[in-house]
């Protein structure tokens, strides 16, 4: 993992529903969160961070569409320290964790790594009758050239980074690792003790 630069909050919700916005399984929700505020989808798919005015909209469309920041996924979520841009290699895969989730847990072996899933979407195995198309598919727009967007991810030592958003994209990685190789993520750093009240898997 190489730091490119230092990010923030606002760049990282905005990043957050560019990431869910072309998702299959969750745009629908955002788009009715956007319709109920009256906004264009532009002030996702073209934000401005620079903008104080769009930052506090989209601040607020995290909180109705995800409980951002103290609710549904958020829920405990740990006070993050600082926000960094960075530039991901083939290795940081096997640092990688999913969420505390029964699909993720099932699919990934109890592992929570998305290393681990792609043995079991190879295999042919499927969990709670859900597909693996979207993921075969994923890994053939890869080999085609296709750039996902960043993942955002947080950590309290670097040994352990769990997805916060992007976990179909990185199980995609996870089927051919080195396409990992030079793409990118959003990092949140907190503290040992903020992460042990969201997930204590982590420390």
């Amino acid at each position: 993992m190489l730091k490119i630069r230092n990010s923030n909050e606002d760049e990282m919700i905005l990043e957050f529903l560019k990431g869910e916005i072309n998702s299959k399984r969750f745009n629908e929700k955002l788009y009715k969160v956007l319709s109920k505020l009256e906004l264009n989808v532009s002030i996702i798919t073209s934000g401005d961070v620079l903008n104080s005015d769009e930052n506090t909209l989209r601040k607020n469309i995290m909180k109705l569409y995800r409980g951002y920041p103290d609710s549904e996924l958020f829920n405990n979520f740990p006070k993050i320290d600082k926000w960094c841009f960075v530039k991901l290699s083939s290795e940081d895969i096997d640092n990688m964790y999913y969420i505390n989730y029964d699909y993720w847990n099932e699919l990934s072996n109890n592992t929570s790594k998305p290393i681990e899933a792609a043995k079991t979407i190879k295999s042919g195995k499927e969990i709670y009758d859900v597909s693996n198309k979207q993921y075969l598919d994923g890994l053939e727009e890869l080999e085609n050239g296709k750039e996902f967007p960043p993942v955002i991810l947080i950590t309290c030592n670097e040994k352990k980074l769990l997805i916060i958003e992007g976990h179909v994209r990185m199980t995609i990685y996870a089927l051919d690792r080195l396409k990992l190789d030079g793409t990118y993520a959003y990092i949140g750093y907190c503290k040992k003790e903020e992460m042990d009240k969201y997930d204590s898997r982590m420390i």
